[in-house]
């Protein structure tokens, strides 16, 4: 499963056809009454967020979607049933959200926003054709404006499908037909893994259509369910409670602050269009090999991962202390295995160099500091933000006035993950928006033919070169670690300006 910004995305041109709801569906959906269940701490900020970047009519892209490929011809009614069936599994995709006070201020809290579910008898698609796009830019223009302009948590659908047809349609069928099915849907109703389940569970689904079948599947969990239980555990929330005390901590070790990329990305005097670069870091014998060293020292993939990082931050700017917000899964209950849904929190994994001086001598520490952090998972530190608040008052040193997202540094080992086998064949990607930027997010992916890192940076030239040196060193590292059993720091430098840590909190 690859991962693009839409600018980087490279479709084939072809024939479009999309889904919309039908008249019914969204006069039906627009007079769907209020829900009591709020939604979860993540839709929420999102949502708010979502609402006052437009409101200053600023540009964002709150949409995650995911483009794949089908052998054959399209059958227009069998991927209507699929994608019907698709949205009536998940509730989350039946549901849109208002705020009490349309003409409120979105960023109070007291201006509640609220859940609206569209009633299942209502969901209806129907399948429009569209033009012949000659040329891969025009299809990657039109599917942009789509996923920006048709994709928001605001309203119903929140979501987009579509098919570009790589055939005439007036000539007879042959053996090399294909078409890409391409979606989008509002980041408050899905993420990452949730679009890996998306891929297998439409393929499963069309399968079955076509097949005149039952498709088997599991039964996915409430979404619902799983926001109004994450509600419940932040309404417990206190100062004394563990994952509070847990975040505080990491938070003073690191001067109260959210890390940063370590080197120049050409932004100091304002943000900058963001752009995506991918980076190869290991095949897939250097992945088995690298693998076999971080066990052999007490770790596991992801922990070496994270002391490869460390010691490439060591190596460029002589940061001692490595710190990070890594995504995790909070699916715990098998229920949710199958849920459409933002089924992720960021945790914390923050652990000194000291006197380590070799990968093996550190692969350990970093493997438990990721565990350390994870034992936070079920806790934001949004949450953690408003338990200070709430017991500080308004004039608590931690009153947020940004909803400015912080970096992260996340990895997926996809190998795990259904339908894997069929990435490459599908050409199956993921498909992230660009928007403007002064920070440098990470995600470092292992795959069945190895693993790669793509970093979305603002589009300048020393940023375009600081990706890159970053990359390359961390290659080296987890290189070294495979073919030698080891990689030996550098002596300790000082600390450039540039790897202070800065807030993204203020």
């Amino acid at each position: 499963m690859d991962l693009n910004l839409i600018t980087h995305w490279n479709p084939e041109p072809g024939r479009v056809i999309e889904w919309e709801a039908t008249d019914a569906s969204a006069q039906a959906a627009a007079a769907a009454p209020v829900d009591p269940e709020l939604p979860a701490t993540l839709q929420e900020r999102h949502i708010r967020r979502a609402q006052v970047t437009a409101n200053k009519g600023e540009h964002q892209s709150p949409w995650i979607g995911a483009a794949f490929d089908f052998q054959g011809r399209l059958d227009i009614d069998a991927m209507t049933r699929t994608l019907e069936r698709y949205i009536l599994r998940h509730d989350t995709l039946q549901t849109w959200f208002s705020f009490e006070d349309p003409e409120g201020d979105p960023s109070d809290t007291a201006n509640l926003v609220r859940r609206h579910i569209v009633p299942r008898d209502s969901v209806e698609l129907v399948a429009h054709k569209g033009d012949v796009l000659g040329t891969p830019e025009q299809v990657r223009d039109h599917v942009a404006a789509r996923f920006a302009n048709d994709t928001s948590a605001l309203g119903w659908p929140s979501f987009v499908f579509g098919v570009v047809e790589h055939y005439d349609a007036s000539q007879p069928a042959g053996p090399d037909d294909s078409f890409t099915l391409y979606h989008a849907v509002d980041h408050a109703h899905s993420d990452l893994k949730s679009l890996i389940l998306m891929f297998a569970e439409t393929r499963i689904i069309y399968a079955a259509e076509l097949a005149g079948t039952e498709p088997e599947l599991h039964d996915p969990g409430s979404y619902v369910e799983y926001s109004r239980k994450e509600r419940e555990r932040a309404a417990a929330l206190t100062l004394a409670s563990p994952e509070v005390q847990g975040w505080i901590g990491h938070l003073t070790r690191n001067g109260g602050s959210f890390p940063r990329f370590p080197l120049d990305l050409g932004v100091s005097d304002a943000p900058k269009p963001a752009i995506g670069t991918r980076f190869d870091l290991a095949d897939a014998d250097e992945c088995e090999r690298f693998g076999a060293v971080c066990k052999a020292n007490g770790s596991n993939f992801i922990g070496g991962m994270f002391a490869a990082l460390a010691i490439t931050e060591h190596e460029l700017v002589g940061r001692d202390r490595y710190v990070a917000l890594s995504p995790v899964n909070t699916r715990h209950d098998p229920q949710f295995d199958w849920s459409q849904g933002w089924f992720i929190n960021l945790v914390p994994v923050g652990f000194e160099l000291g006197d380590a001086t070799t990968f093996s001598a550190l692969a350990q520490r970093a493997q438990e500091a990721y565990h350390s952090g994870k034992e936070l998972r079920d806790v934001s530190v949004q949450q953690v933000i408003d338990v200070v608040l709430a017991h500080g008052g308004p004039d608590s040193a931690a009153q947020p006035t940004t909803l400015t997202p912080p970096p992260i540094v996340s990895y997926i080992d996809a190998r795990r993950l259904p339908e894997t086998e069929h990435y490459a064949s599908t050409r199956a990607t993921m498909i992230v928006g660009g928007k403007e930027t002064q920070i440098a997010s990470m995600w470092i992916n292992r795959m069945l033919d190895g693993a790669w890192i793509a970093i979305s940076h603002p589009d300048t030239e020393v940023a375009y070169r600081s990706v890159a040196e970053y990359a390359g060193r961390l290659r080296t590292i987890m290189q070294t670690v495979a073919n030698e059993g080891d990689f030996t720091l550098s002596p300790s430098i000082s600390a450039s300006p540039e790897s202070a840590i800065v807030t993204g909190v203020k």
